[in-house]
């Protein structure tokens, strides 16, 4: 019995067990994946498009990268992961974009964004510290929202708090090396000497 207890405790963490999805909002990452790739010292991030199909104007507020059994609205998701107390990027550092950008969606419609770390568009940004080739930081993007019963920029009336998740994923990719430039580059002036040398 006991390991079975474990068994659904040690899924609930891995799976966001605290985290309550709205039904009637969607979250779609860009890229759809979830995933996206970087070399150390890289920014990448994620795009979105949220449709709207609740019955309330939603106002945006704030956006997170949370790892495993993490959730914005119950933990801390801005340092380093340790999967106690602290759930936050375990690769690198998140800057959430949707607190500057007050986007307000009303019943039946849409927001979309691509992610542009110039513009500051997107959910937010994710800069790769320093990590081996090939890891993996694996959470979810959280985004919070207040809902209203009208537009909240012409007097709605505020009702709830609540969030949409969607998986995400941070993958590693190899720097270039210098050999392989190096290499790269006698090639090409080789290639070059036997054309003129013609």
């Amino acid at each position: 019995m006991k390991a079975l207890a474990n068994a659904v405790l040690a899924l609930a963490v891995l799976t966001g067990c605290c985290a309550y999805a709205d039904p009637d909002v969607t979250l779609t990452l860009i890229p759809i994946t979830g995933t996206v790739e970087g070399a150390p010292g890289d920014t990448v991030g994620w795009g979105f498009t949220i449709t709207n199909n609740s019955a309330f104007d939603l106002l945006l507020n704030q956006s997170a990268f949370c790892g495993p059994g993490g959730d914005i609205m119950f933990n801390d998701c801005s340092t380093p992961y340790n999967g106690v107390n602290h759930f936050g990027p375990s690769l690198g550092t998140y800057t959430d974009y949707i607190a500057l950008q007050s986007i307000e969606i009303a019943p039946g419609g849409s927001a979309m964004q691509n992610f542009d770390s110039t513009a500051m568009t997107g959910t937010g940004a994710y800069m790769i510290d320093a990590a081996p080739s090939g890891s993996v930081d694996l959470g979810n993007i959280f985004l919070s929202y207040d809902e209203y019963m009208g537009n909240p920029f012409m007097g709605g009336t505020f009702v709830d708090s609540t969030e949409s998740f969607a998986t995400a994923e941070v993958i590693v990719a190899p720097e270039p090396s210098t050999f392989g430039l190096a290499a790269g580059c006698l090639l090409a002036f080789a290639a070059l000497r036997r054309r003129l040398s013609r």
